[in-house]
């Protein structure tokens, strides 16, 4: 067993000090705010008078891998786990997305987007954990504060920074003027003792711009200039694959008004190879009408399509959700079209980690990919408005790019496993 305690200072802090009725822990990823969050949130669960009791996450997926799983999993041997209090006493129901907690049943949902706000609308929150609560929609954040309704109500929630116009910023700072609604901590990579500094030092290497600031040192701040400010042709432009590829994805980014753009990925999972994953830009297809003078059908494009992938036993292809018409085409061609993850602020912070960490590459065929990522920059527009996002003008391969990054799975265990897990409709677990 280990030594050291099993809440570390900060964690403890927060736990004795989080008695208002807003209690927020925000800072750097792996810092230990999601511990200690649950922690206080579960003592708040036991003294609670009633049921009416609820855990939030920005789906309904990640509240269960973000949280749920912490309480019900447990750790290593020698691993510090101080939710395993709480674990005897649990019980999970997957098919009505409950957990119980001795005579407490806690609810669950996920909030993606505004549409959401139905799932809660109503209801009277006596307790109410969010995990990743900057990812809600400010709508969601406003419908979660009215049902905060009884004398005894409390919210714990744990997040990272965003923007320091955001609403929950606003609710930090209010705090510190005084206000006795809210209480705030602020956590940092040091605050967790268990980390190694290797780790640290990948994290921090790993990040740059904006996701540095945030991520790395927890700071609330603005999104601006270059995405990719790293970017160096020397270093992540290829004239050679870094390795040989197992198998090929790609993404597409459809336009009709705008250029078209695919772009076909090589991927290395690290299982035959000492080097670890690796991904990169196989090729690109581009096809700006503006240029060329004419414009293509959605029966020409997935043709091209079709011509173009066909040589590379394309795994899957991440397309724009919002393009259905194209991926029935590309379907009745018995290409595997798969709807991608649109979330562009979680892609962008995927694709630049990826490359600061070495792990994804250019190939030197592709130009437009190329000068697009060297000139995709944030916004300053939304920025003043309150919020992150790259100018949408020239961004198609690098959407593209996007697509394929934020939705597609890399790891070395069995993939072959895995996906007949997927199609038995089962989690890994």
């Amino acid at each position: 067993m280990t030594k050291d305690p099993i809440l570390a200072p900060k964690q403890i802090e927060f736990i004795l000090n989080s008695k208002k009725k807003i209690n927020l822990a925000h800072g750097s990823v792996r810092s230990g705010k999601t511990v200690c969050t649950l922690y206080r949130f579960m003592q708040a669960a036991y003294e609670c008078p009633d049921s009416n009791i609820w855990m939030i996450g920005h789906t309904s997926s990640t509240i269960y891998d973000n949280a749920i799983a912490l309480i019900l999993q447990p750790k290593a041997p020698g691993v510090p786990d101080p939710l395993a209090i709480f674990r005897p006493f649990c019980t999970w129901y997957e098919s009505k997305r409950e957990l119980l907690f001795g005579d407490k049943v806690i609810n669950t949902c996920g909030v993606r987007d505004k549409g959401s706000i139905g799932l809660i609308q109503g209801k009277t929150f006596s307790l109410c954990y969010c995990d990743e609560m900057t990812l809600y929609d400010e709508s969601i954040i406003d419908m979660i504060d009215t049902r905060l309704s009884s004398p005894h109500s409390r919210l714990f929630a744990s997040m990272n920074p965003t923007y320091p116009s955001h609403k929950l910023k606003q609710w930090i700072d209010e705090g510190v003027k005084g206000d006795n609604n809210y209480y705030s901590l602020h956590f940092t990579l040091d605050d967790n003792p268990y980390l190694d500094q290797g780790y640290k030092n990948r994290i921090k290497n790993s990040l740059s711009g904006v996701f540095y600031k945030r991520n790395y040192l927890g700071q609330w701040c603005l999104a601006e200039g270059a995405i990719f400010d790293f970017f160096d042709r020397a270093v992540h432009v290829l004239r050679r694959p870094p390795a040989a590829a197992e198998y090929f994805i790609a993404g597409i980014d459809y336009g009709t008004a705008n250029a078209f753009s695919c772009v076909l990925l090589g991927v290395s999972t690290g299982r035959f190879a000492q080097m670890g994953k690796r991904w990169w830009a196989e090729k690109e297809y581009y096809w700006d009408f503006k240029k060329t003078g004419r414009q293509k059908t959605a029966a020409e494009f997935a043709s091209d399509i079709h011509a173009f992938l066909e040589p590379y036993g394309v795994r899957g292809v991440y397309i724009d959700p919002s393009a259905l018409a194209f991926k029935l085409e590309l379907q009745r061609l018995k290409i595997h079209a798969i709807g991608a993850d649109n979330d562009v602020d979680n892609g962008i912070l995927k694709m630049t980690s990826e490359m600061q960490q070495g792990n994804l590459y250019v190939m030197d065929c592709c130009p437009n990919l190329i000068r697009e990522i060297e000139s995709y920059v944030w916004d300053p527009k939304s920025s003043e408005k309150g919020y992150d996002e790259p100018i949408k003008k020239d961004d198609h391969a690098v959407d593209a790019l996007r697509y394929a990054i934020a939705s597609h799975r890399v790891s070395n265990f069995d993939e072959d496993d895995y996906y007949r897990k997927q199609q038995l409709n089962m989690r890994p677990r």
